[in-house]
C-alpha cells in the first residue's frame, strides 16, 4: 500500500486528490524521483500517481494541518 492522507472518512491517495484538500500551492514535491523503475525522460511530477513523490510532512506543515502517523506508517491522519 502507498501513502494515504486520511481526514475522517476521506482518504487522499494521489497528488491530485491531496491538492483538492490542501491546495495545489501547498504540495511539496520530493527533491528526487522516488520510483526505482521509471522511464527515462518521463516526468514523475504527475497528479495521478501515488503520493510517493510528495513530501507529506512538509506538505501538511505548509498547509498548517495537524496530523499523526497511524500504526501503519503509510497512513497520515488529520487531527481536527
Amino acid at each position: 500500500m502507498c501513502n494515504a492522507v486520511i481526514d475522517g472518512d476521506t482518504a487522499y491517495a494521489t497528488p491530485g486528490d491531496l491538492a483538492k484538500f490542501v491546495g495545489v500551492e501547498n504540495l511539496v514535491w520530493e527533491d528526487h524521483n522516488p520510483f526505482s523503475r521509471w522511464p527515462e525522460g518521463e516526468d514523475w511530477h504527475r497528479m495521478d500517481l501515488c503520493l510517493c513523490p510528495i513530501d507529506l510532512h512538509q506538505t501538511l506543515e505548509k498547509a498548517e494541518l495537524r496530523y499523526e502517523r497511524g500504526v501503519d506508517p503509510m497512513e497520515w491522519f488529520i487531527i481536527r
